[in-house]
């Protein structure tokens, strides 16, 4: 079963690092960064099981400026729980040119380092100064279902480097506004989760040593607004505790829960939010990071997935 299930993730990471169902990005502006992108020494990534049949893994490369020594260079790791709280710690060696993935739902890979860390929470990467790529893939070999987070990368003044303790870099992919262009549906064939991602106590301090979001600070709450083929269905608050994933039809729009929906004129709606820490208000100078996770059961038990971050405005 363990040979299995590395071939799996194998050929699954083969494929998103070739570009292959990866899920797209904008280009050309500062507050998006390409998850392929190679310019990065430090990370932080949520990471989830949804059920039991799920394992998440997470991938580390070496980058094209093989930046890592041939005898191996530190990658070290900072686990935290789904409240931001740090749980524990690790160190991983990759040399140069190496690409490897590690088993986060098993407790005795990395010898044994993974051993307490939560099924949902966050883990913070740092190169010390060595680039380098990482993603976590979740899968599911019983349904064939594969998703891809996307790291969250700190860039460096002038681009450069990013160092624990400097704290003048800016952690990317936040921003004050986001929305979800395409909903499909919370039903039948459908299931859509929104995962929205902040950063408070343990682990805004240590953000906070590296640099900060664009807009100066983390948000704590955020207001969204439905719609349907553009027709307005309500706000809703969400409180950010962190992480925090849930699913669209909790937000209650009743028309977005089938797609297609005669009501929306068959056409996919969309969701757009907005850091507040009240009221309808804008939060200017806060930020939070988002993503949507569908799966589409189209010939069971083989789902389709779809996931990405949110697109971020400028």
């Amino acid at each position: 079963m363990r040979i299995q299930c590395k071939s799996v993730v194998m050929i699954a990471a083969l494929a998103l690092f070739m570009g292959i169902a990866a899920p797209a990005w904008s280009q050309g502006t500062p507050s998006l960064a390409d998850p392929m992108a190679e310019d990065y020494t430090a990370h932080v990534i949520p990471f989830y099981k949804i059920d039991a049949n799920w394992s998440a893994f997470l991938v580390i490369a070496d980058t094209s400026f093989q930046d890592l020594d041939p005898k191996g260079d530190s990658i070290d790791l900072t686990f935290y729980n789904a409240t931001c709280n740090l749980v524990s710690d690790a160190s991983v060696t990759l040399t140069r040119a190496d690409a490897q993935f590690f088993a986060l739902h098993d407790p005795n890979d990395a010898n044994g380092q993974f051993n307490g860390i939560p099924t949902e929470g966050v883990v913070l990467l740092d190169g010390a100064g060595k680039r380098f790529l990482t993603y976590i893939l979740l899968v599911n070999g019983n349904t064939n279902s594969l998703i891809r987070i996307d790291s969250i990368p700190c860039q460096g003044p002038q681009g450069g480097p990013c160092f624990r303790g400097a704290a003048d870099g800016t952690w990317l992919r936040y921003d004050t506004y986001n929305s979800v262009a395409a909903t499909f549906g919370d039903s039948d064939i459908f299931r859509t989760n929104l995962y929205f991602f902040s950063a408070i106590g343990d682990l805004r301090t240590e953000l906070l040593r590296y640099g900060k979001p664009r807009h100066v600070d983390w948000a704590i709450g955020i207001h969204l607004d439905g719609y349907c083929d553009e027709v307005y269905l309500g706000s809703r608050r969400l409180n950010l505790t962190c992480t925090k994933r849930v699913s669209l039809s909790s937000f209650n729009y009743t028309l977005l829960n089938v797609f297609p929906n005669d009501s929306c004129a068959g056409r996919p709606g969309h969701i757009e939010t907005y850091a507040s820490d009240g009221g309808s208000e804008v939060t200017p100078t806060k930020d939070y990071s988002g993503f949507q996770e569908t799966l589409a059961t189209l010939v069971a038990p083989t789902n389709l997935i779809g996931t990405g971050y949110m697109h971020h405005s400028e």
